[in-house]
């Protein structure tokens, strides 16, 4: 008895089991599902900007100097025109000072370049009616005891007069450099400066015979008269005004660019407005490279933002963005337009030390009271919106034989469905064909036991 009451009891245990084993068969496999609802969809970007004045400027030194005095400070109201920084500027004016006094002087001796050249020719003339008087009164004293006394004048002024000349033939030769007489001028001057040695040293010959030397005296004279007739002849007055000229107007143009420079050493403000920023306080000599003030106009305020060059392609003037400024109180966001897109890249160094290039992008926000000049927000780049579109994480999506697939829960059955993919989101991907709005989709691919058929629900 006691041994038929054991195998009943060891037969109702195996049936237990048996019983068990098909109930957790026929139980569904519980996996990680979504369940896909219709909703708006959007791809974007975000990068960061700054606020900056459409009227903005960083004022930069026009020259390197020592500065004199600064004259605006920080949050200080500026008219245009007004000045705002001045730079010493001694060393300038010191070398105006001088230009004016070369100028002076070309002038002094323009005007006075009648009067020196009647005076040289007043001298040649008195020169020649003294040679005439010479070669008059050689004639008259050969041979007589005034002959020796008139030697020695001779001699003495054949040297004045040869002197003088080699005076007078530098200032032909300044005259010929500047372009004011031509070469045969010069040439012609020579010889009558060599006439003048010539008769000087013919002068001191001594140990002639009288009929020599009186033929050497005669000759001298007579070169010397000729020499002063060709001078006489000649136009010494023009080409000397046209040379003092050409210096005055030298000088004039030199004095001209210092004065522009002077101006170069007054910084004055561009526009009204408010001074943002002072850079120099502490600074005694700046370099042109170096900013001195931040200056902000009266106009509206912009963010200006720099857009990676794989995403400016969607990005253009006119488009719509979000201008998001985050406040202790809470975030704040505004509406913007695109105004502007660069043509060009620049290289910008990312927190992480990478380069990057960089296309700048000007926006114009609708509400400028809450943005002040300086401050940082961030701008979302919208480049897809959507509005009832069916969205399934990426996760979920797979392929069979090249053609997209996902898992869906129907009936409490897991179904393999293609499907026809639109965009691709962040982590998301959307679907236009195959599945419906309510459709659980099996988000866990990975899950042990899972295949097409298996009964399912989900977790």
């Amino acid at each position: 008895m006691k041994k038929k009451v054991k195998i009943i009891g060891v037969i109702g245990l195996v049936l237990s089991i048996l019983a068990y084993s098909i109930y957790a068969y026929l139980q569904p496999m519980p996996v990680e599902g979504k369940l896909i609802e219709a909703r708006d969809s959007e791809i974007y970007f975000l990068e960061t900007g700054t606020v900056v004045n459409e009227q903005q400027q960083t004022i930069y030194p026009s020259v390197s100097g020592e500065i004199k005095e600064i004259k605006v400070e920080e949050g200080m109201p500026v008219k245009q025109g007004d000045i705002l920084v001045t730079f010493d500027t001694t060393s300038v004016e010191q070398e105006y000072a001088l230009q004016e006094i070369m100028l002076n002087g070309y002038e002094a001796q323009m005007a006075n370049a009648e009067l020196e050249i009647q005076m040289q020719m007043d001298t040649l003339r008195g020169n020649r009616k003294n040679l005439v008087g010479q070669l008059n009164s050689l004639a008259a004293e050969m041979n007589t005891e005034e002959q020796t006394e008139l030697e020695d004048l001779l001699v003495s002024q054949s040297q004045s007069q040869y002197e003088q000349s080699l005076e007078d033939l530098e200032k032909h030769e300044q005259l010929y450099k500047e372009g004011y007489i031509a070469k045969s001028e010069l040439e012609a001057f020579q010889k009558v400066v060599d006439g003048y040695e010539a008769a000087y040293k013919e002068s001191q010959v001594v140990n002639q015979s009288s009929d020599d030397y009186y033929n050497s005296m005669r000759n001298a004279l007579s070169g010397q008269i000729n020499s002063i007739d060709q001078t006489l002849g000649r136009d010494m007055l023009t080409p000397t005004k046209q040379y003092y000229q050409s210096m005055i107007d030298s000088s004039e143009k030199n004095l001209e660019k210092i004065e522009t420079q002077l101006e170069k050493y007054t910084i004055k403000a561009p526009f009204d407005g408010i001074i943002s920023q002072v850079m120099i306080e502490d600074v005694n000599r700046v370099q042109g490279v170096e900013p001195l003030l931040l200056i902000i106009g009266e106009k509206d305020n912009i963010v200006e933002v720099t857009v990676n060059t794989r995403d400016v392609e969607a990005v253009n003037a006119g488009d719509r963005v979000m201008i998001k400024h985050h406040l202790r109180s809470g975030d704040v966001e505004i509406s913007g337009v695109i105004t502007y897109v660069s043509e060009n890249a620049t290289i910008e160094r990312s927190p992480l030390g990478i380069e990057e290039r960089k296309v700048l992008v000007k926006v114009k926000p609708e509400a400028n009271e809450y943005l002040k000049p300086g401050f940082e927000v961030e701008v979302k780049f919208t480049l897809l919106s959507d509005s009832n579109q069916l969205v399934v994480p990426s996760s979920a999506i797979y392929q069979v034989d090249g053609q997209d697939m996902v898992m869906v829960i129907r009936d409490g059955v897991a179904i393999e469905q293609k499907v026809t993919l639109g965009h691709e989101l962040t982590g998301e991907q959307i679907v236009t064909e195959g599945i419906q709005d309510g459709d659980v989709v099996i988000t866990d691919l990975d899950a042990k036991g899972l295949k097409p058929g298996n009964r399912v629900k989900k977790s």
